[in-house]
């Protein structure tokens, strides 16, 4: 253990002194089956009744965050999910198992939109938003009604024609000026793209349904929200607006939020993953 995991060690105890509750640290750079796999040794056999899960992360692989929620369910009746700083992409996935989600002031979600790995000739990989493809498609479509409604109040405007002739050269006109964006888009990419964001709808309602009790329509509406209604891949998904989804976040005590003020300093300065799990032996059962 380093320099640095010794100190967010150290303030996880002092955390842990507060909220009484055993703790789990993911601070994971990336979610992937490595990490999944030191989650699953690490808390392999125990039982909590309340588990305290301190996290960062940018997100990562969309079945090793489902898988890594299993095991958390797997190992304590309640979950606290606890963010410092972020856990964004994959990592929302993760935090919304929670049956607590304890945010600090500059905490952030953020979309569930599944992020596609692209590998890079002479780089490493990259993650591609799978939202990108049907963002473009929409602009596409916008542009082509907008066309074809100006084209039409034009055309009656300037020439006395009758409504159905004015929409026929209104449509054929947008038809050619927005042909040649529609040609750009790729329509096996956009397939690729629907079924990665369907990927992440599914495990979002798997995951509200089975471990939170919603029913299957209120996890519907919300998680879409969540993978659909929003511009970026980083967009901030803060407390309010966590709430405003209907999930069950607060805000974390003045001071808890001092000293995950100072956790997040030091979980953005690790340079690898932290994965620890920190319990008083009495709350074992």
């Amino acid at each position: 253990m380093n320099e640095i995991e010794e100190k967010i060690v150290q303030l996880t105890k002092n955390l842990m002194q507060i909220r009484k509750n055993p703790v789990l640290i993911l601070n994971l750079k990336e979610i992937k089956v490595k990490n999944c796999l030191k989650i699953q040794e690490v808390l392999f056999a125990k039982k909590f009744e309340i588990l305290d899960v301190i996290i960062q992360t940018r997100g990562g692989d969309i079945n090793c965050a489902f898988n890594n929620v299993k095991l958390l369910r797997n190992s304590s009746k309640i979950i606290n999910m606890i963010i410092p700083f972020y856990s964004k992409s994959a990592g929302t996935l993760i935090c919304i198992a929670g049956d607590n989600i304890i945010m600090t002031i500059l905490a952030e979600l953020g979309p569930l939109d599944t992020q596609i790995r692209e590998e890079r000739e002479g780089g490493p990989p990259t993650y591609r938003s799978a939202l990108n493809g049907f963002k473009a498609l929409e602009q596409v479509q916008t542009h082509t009604l907008e066309t074809l409604d100006m084209a039409t109040k034009l055309i009656l405007q300037r020439s006395g024609m009758k409504m159905s002739e004015a929409v026929t050269l209104a449509t054929n006109f947008a038809g050619n000026t927005s042909g040649t964006l529609y040609r750009q888009l790729d329509p096996n990419k956009i397939g690729e793209y629907a079924r990665a964001l369907e990927i992440g709808e599914r495990y979002g309602i798997i995951i509200l349904t089975r471990y939170l009790g919603w029913t299957i329509e209120k996890a519907d509406i919300t998680i879409k929200k969540l993978v659909k209604s929003y511009p970026t891949h980083s967009f901030i998904i803060d407390f309010d607006e966590l709430c405003s989804l209907g999930f069950p976040a607060k805000s974390a005590s003045e001071n808890e939020e001092n000293i995950l003020d100072q956790m997040r300093i030091l979980l953005s300065e690790a340079k690898s993953d932290f994965i620890t799990l920190i319990e008083p032996l009495k709350n074992i059962k």
